[in-house]
C-alpha cells in the first residue's frame, strides 16, 4: 500500500491538489526540468542526495583481533542482510574496542542502508536500531524527518539504474561518491509532510509484524523440541 501511494504520487504525479483532485490528471502545471530529462509538477525541485541527506560508510574489524568481536554488544550489519527491507535485528555483534580501532561508524535507528557491491549491490533497508556496517554499506540519512520514508523509496526507483551505472557488471562500481551524486525530485514540503504523515502508518505496521514474526519464531523454536520429546503435551 505504501509502494503503490509513492508510485500514484510521484511517479504518475497524482498527488492530491488543493482542490483533493489528482494534480496532473486535473491540469496541474508541469514543467520541463533537463536534470532528469522529464516534467516535474511546477513548485518541484531536483537535489542530489548529498544536497538532502548525510552519508557515511562502516568498517570491518580486523578478524584476527580477538577483543574485535567476543562478547560484542554492538550490531553489525553487512551487506548480504540488505536483501530484506527492514532489518529488525542481527547476528553479528562487535565490541566498543573493535569499532573503535576500524572504520565501524555507529549509525541512528532508521538510517536508510544501501549495498555498494557484492550480490546485493543496489538493494536497500531500513535498520529499527542503532547499529554498525561493513564498508560495502552507504548509509543514507535524510536531514529532515519527512525525507525519510520519500528517500527510500526513490532509492528503490532508482535499482536498475544504479547497476547499469557503466559497461560490464556495475555492482562493482557503485561507491559513496556515487550515491551521493544521485539526482532526485524533491516535492514541494506540504506534498512531503502528508506523504510522510500516510507512510509513517505502514512502515511502523510492517516492522511490528516482523517484530512479532521474529518472536513467534523464537517461541516454536524453544517450544517444538519439548513436544518432541514429551516435556509437554497439547491437551
Amino acid at each position: 500500500m505504501a509502494k503503490t501511494l509513492y508510485d500514484y504520487w510521484f511517479v504518475q504525479f497524482d498527488f492530491p491538489n488543493a482542490n483533493g483532485k489528482p494534480y496532473k490528471s486535473n491540469g496541474g502545471k508541469m514543467v520541463w526540468n533537463e536534470v532528469v530529462k522529464r516534467e516535474i509538477p511546477i513548485s518541484w525541485e531536483v537535489r542530489k542526495i548529498s544536497q538532502i541527506a548525510k552519508t557515511g560508510s562502516g568498517g570491518t574489524p580486523k578478524s584476527t583481533e580477538k577483543d574485535y568481536y567476543e562478547n560484542g554488544d554492538i550490531p553489525w550489519v553487512n551487506s548480504g542482510e540488505l536483501n530484506n527491507s527492514f532489518i529488525i535485528s542481527t547476528n553479528n555483534f562487535i565490541t566498543e574496542v573493535g569499532m573503535k580501532n576500524s572504520s565501524a561508524k555507529l549509525f541512528p535507528r532508521n538510517t536508510i542502508l544501501m549495498a555498494m557491491y557484492g550480490a546485493t549491490a543496489g538493494k536497500t533497508s531500513i535498520i529499527s536500531f542503532e547499529a554498525t556496517t561493513n564498508q560495502a554499506i552507504c548509509a543514507v540519512m535524510p536531514l529532515e524527518k519527512e525525507m525519510f520514508h520519500y528517500t527510500k523509496f526513490v532509492l528503490d526507483d532508482m535499482y536498475r539504474y544504479l547497476i547499469n551505472l557503466s559497461t560490464g557488471s556495475a555492482r562493482d562500481n557503485l561507491s559513496q561518491d556515487k550515491i551521493r551524486e544521485l539526482n532526485i525530485i524533491v516535492p514541494n514540503n506540504f506534498v512531503l509532510n502528508q506523504h510522510s504523515k500516510m507512510t509513517i502508518k505502514y512502515f511502523d505496521k510492517i516492522r511490528n509484524n516482523l517484530q512479532q514474526n521474529q518472536q513467534l519464531s523464537s517461541l516454536r523454536d524453544w517450544l517444538l523440541p519439548m513436544l518432541m520429546n514429551g516435556q509437554v503435551k497439547v491437551e
